[in-house]
């Protein structure tokens, strides 16, 4: 489900918050970083035409879907569709909307190492809590008294008993309903609120300083992302994933330039390739309707992603900076291959994002004031806010996020 991209939050980077992107570590320095993040109540995607949508998604209680609730249901549906296929074609005992708001924390850790003054290694793990409250609302009543009607009036048979039997056989129509169709139509788990916590997957990589021109520089950085982070479970609508699943290669570009003592300007542009891997999913037999009650394995192969990042950043002394920047966030259309058919196509549908983020970070650094001699401890601290402002099949949400680094 929608609620369940989360992973797109790229909740830590090292990449520096001054707009001197290109600056690695001095030989034998070592950095270590904490930063925790926040995001704001996520309860809205920005949806495939680039408008806000709720997280949530329809389920009509029809013939079709109730049948699996339970078998005395099954018999008089059965009797129903004798007698009249196409009052069994219209029954509905409500339409129900589920929708989600999560919240997620993320704690990030990220250390370095400089091999030399042009090249410094480095890796970062993130660690999640997550929680996703659910509710369900009744969007649009039952029409038994005018399937009843019909049928009468056809001359069919005798439908108002097959109607008062198979409503004493289903649970009320309110959540009770709704949790025996996902349950037992759609065979996931119960619905509920949920909580979860673990690591993300782990980024390692190695910054080289290819130009240094005291003014201006430039550095490249490949590195790969492992799958150590909790993958969606397929039986679980309302659980959120940590990781992708599949290993990643990347390759990031960050130039910075000094246009005075005051000003500073940079921008990172990262490409990573996502490979393909093995995995269950539910197999969904139409395109706008994800909800199925079987599952099979796929080899999925995520798009591949571009990330840029703009910034500017203004130094008000030795201490104190101001960085606003602008973030761009692409991902290309996956790719499903199955031997389910049709489902390859229903998945690979919409599946590209595509994020505009702001964010304005505020810096305290004692860096400057330690190398002229003025105070004991190399460390800067970083207060982030960001917001999604535009984007395709991404949340909209909001981010607050504390960083501490530490250089020794």
């Amino acid at each position: 489900m929608s609620w369940k991209n989360l992973a797109w939050l790229s909740c830590f980077v090292l990449s520096s918050a001054y707009a001197q992107v290109h600056r690695t570590l001095p030989k034998g320095v070592r950095l270590v970083a904490y930063r925790n993040v926040n995001t704001t109540k996520i309860d809205a995607t920005y949806n495939q035409s680039q408008a806000v949508s709720p997280l949530a998604f329809d389920v009509n209680a029809n013939a079709q879907t109730l049948e699996a609730v339970g078998s005395a249901a099954q018999i008089y549906f059965e009797q129903l569709r004798a007698i009249s296929p196409e009052a069994y074609n219209q029954m509905t005992f409500g339409e129900f909307r589920l929708s989600a708001e999560a919240q997620v924390q993320v704690h990030g850790f990220g250390g370095g190492y400089g091999i030399n003054d042009r090249l410094t290694v480095y890796g970062i793990l993130p660690y999640y809590q997550a929680r996703v409250n659910m509710k369900y609302r009744q969007v649009r009543g039952n029409n038994i008294n005018d399937v009843a009607d019909q049928v009468q009036q056809s001359g069919m048979g005798d439908i108002d008993g097959a109607i008062a039997n198979i409503t004493g056989a289903l649970p009320g129509a309110t959540g009770n309903l709704l949790q025996s169709v996902v349950v037992n139509t759609f065979k996931y788990q119960e619905l509920g609120n949920w909580e979860g916590a673990g690591y993300g997957d782990l980024e390692l990589g190695a910054m080289y300083r290819l130009v240094d021109r005291g003014y201006w520089g430039l550095a490249l950085t490949p590195g790969i992302v492992a799958p150590t982070g909790r993958q969606d479970d397929p039986d679980l609508l309302q659980d959120i994933a940590f990781g992708d699943g599949q290993w990643d290669a990347f390759v990031e570009t960050a130039i910075g330039f000094m246009a005075s003592d005051r000003w500073s300007f940079g921008t990172t542009v990262r490409y990573t390739y996502q490979a393909p891997g093995d995995k269950t999913l539910r197999i969904p037999s139409d395109r706008d309707f994800t909800l199925s009650d079987r599952k099979g394995r796929f080899t999925v192969k995520y798009g591949d992603r571009i990330d840029t990042v703009l910034l500017a950043t203004y130094n008000f002394n030795d201490w104190l900076a101001l960085t606003p920047a602008y973030e761009l966030n692409y991902q290309a259309a996956s790719q499903y291959d199955s031997s389910y058919g049709a489902a390859n196509d229903y998945l690979t549908y919409n599946s590209d994002r595509l994020g505009h983020v702001a964010r304005l970070t505020g810096t305290i650094s004692s860096i400057q004031p330690y190398l002229k001699k003025q105070f004991a401890l190399p460390a800067t601290i970083n207060v982030n806010l960001q917001q999604t402002i535009a984007g395709k099949n991404v949340p909209k949400m909001g981010r607050f996020e504390v960083e501490l680094r530490m250089l020794f």
